[in-house]
């Protein structure tokens, strides 16, 4: 057997031939090891980018609620106004004679109204800053919270202050204004709160290995949070005499 053909070499030869058994084996397992090593971080790293996409996009949607509800709030504040400022014209236009406390109570809502639209332009203008992006610096969402918040006690407070004016809160159009304005208030706190959690889950996954790794890596940031600013409600209190 010496001499024979190794074109033609049997599997016996071949199974006693420890040079040269698996040769071949040998060198495509080491090319499928070799690959997987290759791979299988490839997919790992593949699938860790594409879950922080996924959180942060779930961030996007939930600010996008938060400017919907803020938007929808700036835009009862027209109408609403002007159904104020009719009655201001109604009162001063057919009124003869008035009691002195009742003459004070009713120029309080002027004010009180110039003051909401005022708010009311300070909370668009800081949304339109953002350009419809959350805003990554805290202090920068702690100012747009607070002119919101601001501009959201102003607008309760003159419709606390047309409690006194029966005639004007009876009307159809006050009483369905006012369900929108209750209901708005009621919608941005849920907004808010979902945006929260959203950045919560966004910002745990920015924090633990090996996410953080491929965070860095590919530019993501860390998104700020809705925090409660102690006494913001109290310097929201405003005087309308």
């Amino acid at each position: 057997m010496a001499g024979a053909d190794p074109v033609n070499e049997t599997v016996a030869q071949a199974l006693n031939n420890p040079d040269g058994l698996g040769a071949m084996n040998r060198t495509l397992g080491t090319v499928i090891v070799g690959t997987a090593f290759l791979f299988i971080p490839a997919i790992i790293c593949l699938w860790l980018y594409n879950s922080l996409v996924g959180k942060e996009e779930q961030v996007l949607a939930s600010w996008a609620q938060v400017e919907s509800t803020y938007q929808r709030r700036i835009d009862l504040v027209p109408p609403f106004v002007q159904a104020v400022t009719r009655y201001l014209a109604h009162e001063r236009d057919t009124l003869v004679t008035v009691t002195q406390r009742r003459a004070e109570a009713l120029e309080s809502l002027a004010p009180a109204t110039e003051k909401l639209q005022q708010a009311q332009q300070e909370a668009a203008q800081l949304m339109n800053q953002v350009g419809g992006q959350p805003p990554e610096v805290e202090a920068d969402l702690a100012k747009l919270a607070r002119a919101q918040q601001d501009f959201g006690v102003r607008m309760l407070r003159l419709v606390g202050l047309v409690e006194d004016y029966p005639e004007l809160r009876s009307s159809d159009q006050f009483l369905e204004l006012q369900a929108q304005i209750e209901g708005t208030e009621n919608r941005i706190n849920v907004a808010r709160h979902r945006f929260n959690e959203a950045v919560a889950v966004y910002n745990r996954a920015m924090r633990v290995l090996p996410t953080n790794l491929i965070a860095s890596a590919a530019g993501f940031r860390r998104k700020a949070y809705f925090e409660a600013d102690e006494g913001a409600f109290a310097r929201s209190e405003l005087e309308f005499e």
